[in-house]
């Protein structure tokens, strides 16, 4: 028996006239297909899960971390001669202390050299032999935070600091009244090269030989400005050190070229130039205060002066803005503002500008030579190392009402006095200290402050000293490095 043919299915029928049936026909993905739909999906969200943890800035920008310092170099300048006294170091509170390596030489040595380590322990202090000279001083692992030295010589007191990178030095001397050498110390075992940029009233001043100064290697550069660079008006300085560290120190001695007397005085540094700028340690009724502002923009600065009391910060009515010409130095007599009423109880001066300037102010006090810089903010606790005799910490730059702790120490640590003292902003805050104090620690709490030692010599050839309070060096700031 044969099976039958199988009989065909017709196609369904037309549903209308004129039309063909609907076919249905399957196709097959592509892979390649797939994959370009796909995978930009799968991207997307794997940058999106990234991209989802939190940033502390907006771009993912993040601010550097904070470390403790495991190694750290403090440069003292080579004192006065003659009288040049021993470097005395110290610590800031709450640092254990430790052994530091020394070098040092006479202060009229080209280089420094090894000398015997010095222990420096906890609220003691400790003098560094043979040091009249330029002195570096170094420590490692847990010695290395919190080193603060000094000189202890009366009316010429130099800041000992950790070298600098670039920095201002207004109102220099380069002629036989007012005479400026800055003195470059290298503390490295490596070459270093400095620019220094003049300008004066009519803006920047070409000196080719204050170009690419090379400081060898634990060397001592010593230039004086009357001789390399002479000039009969006087000028603001930028110094760049553009290859190795340097710390560098100014001295300017005045020559009233007569009888008068000569005096010397070291000129303290600006970091950079500031909208606002604190300079305390006017002494009552000072002789022939000069301000200097130097304009580092391509624009016109004015700038304002006020003036600060304990009480207040004011404006007096008589004063002038200062106008300061692109890239140049201007030269403001504050003689009449520190006169009269105006002048009575001031101690420092507040000068505002709308762009960055950086300053300095120049007195006599009893025919001695003052030169004054901005203060320096402070927020951690750090302290001074200052020699013997009447001194004053004066205090300013508070952005809230504080209180600052200032506790007073002998040259064998003993605590001679803690004091507490209220700051709040656009005033001034003195307190006197025990004249036998040689290290003094100061804790500001709940804010900023900025603070001058104003330390007056009586006597014939009496005058004033100052020095500048400074933070210590405590913690390495470490930037974060990530991938864009």
């Amino acid at each position: 028996m044969t099976d039958p043919t199988p009989t065909p299915t017709p196609p369904p029928a037309p549903s209308g006239p004129g039309r063909r049936a609907s076919v249905v026909r399957r196709r097959r993905v592509d892979i390649l297909v797939a994959l370009a739909i796909g995978l930009p999906t799968v991207v997307a969200l794997g940058i999106g899960a990234i991209g989802g943890e939190d940033s502390p800035q907006p771009g993912g920008v993040r601010p550097p971390t904070s470390s403790a310092l495991t190694s750290a170099t403090t440069v003292c300048p080579a004192g006065l001669e003659p009288g040049a006294v021993p470097v005395r170091v110290g610590r800031s509170p709450g640092v254990p202390g430790g052994d530091l390596d020394v070098l040092t030489g006479t202060p009229t040595a080209t280089t420094v050299t090894e000398a015997a380590p010095v222990t420096v322990t906890a609220d003691a202090t400790a003098t560094v032999p043979g040091s009249t000279g330029a002195t570096v001083l170094t420590g490692k692992g847990e010695a290395a935070p919190g080193i603060v030295a000094g000189r202890g010589e009366g009316l010429a007191v130099p800041e000992c600091r950790t070298p600098s990178y670039d920095e201002w030095l207004v109102g220099l001397g380069a002629s036989a009244r007012y005479a400026t050498t800055v003195e470059l110390v290298n503390p490295d075992d490596g070459e270093a090269v400095v620019d220094i940029a003049l300008s004066d009233a009519s803006g920047p001043v070409e000196e080719p030989a204050l170009r690419g100064i090379q400081v060898p290697a634990h060397g001592v550069k010593r230039i004086d400005l009357s001789a390399t660079a002479p000039r009969r008006t006087l000028t603001a300085a930028h110094v760049t050190v553009i290859r190795g560290r340097v710390t560098t120190t100014a001295r300017t001695t005045r020559d009233p070229l007569g009888r008068g007397r000569v005096s010397t005085e070291f000129q303290p540094t600006q970091a950079e130039p500031d909208t606002s700028n604190l300079i305390l340690g006017l002494p009552a009724k000072p002789t022939g205060a000069t301000l200097f502002i130097a304009n580092p923009g391509q624009d016109e600065v004015r700038a304002t002066v006020r003036l600060v009391t304990t009480d207040a910060t004011f404006t007096p009515t008589d004063a002038e803005p200062i106008s300061v010409a692109p890239g140049a130095m201007a030269t403001a007599d504050l003689s009449k503002l520190l006169a009269g009423k105006s002048g009575e109880g001031v101690v420092g001066v507040l000068i505002e500008s709308p762009d960055p300037v950086a300053t300095s102010v120049r007195l006599l006090q009893s025919s001695d030579l003052v030169l004054l810089a901005p203060a320096i903010d402070v927020r951690e606790p750090t302290a001074a190392v200052l020699p013997a005799g009447a001194k004053t910490l004066l205090l300013g730059g508070a952005q809230r009402p504080g209180v600052v702790h200032v506790t007073s120490y002998d040259a064998a640590g003993a605590q001679l006095r803690d004091d507490q003292v209220e700051v709040a902003p656009d005033r001034a805050a003195s307190l006197a200290l025990p004249p036998g104090a040689v290290r003094v620690a100061v804790e500001a709490r709940n804010t900023r402050v900025a603070g001058v030692f104003s330390m007056p010599v009586a006597g014939r050839q009496g005058g004033l000293a100052t020095l500048r309070l400074r933070p210590a060096e405590t913690h390495a700031r470490i930037p974060v490095v990530a991938p864009q």
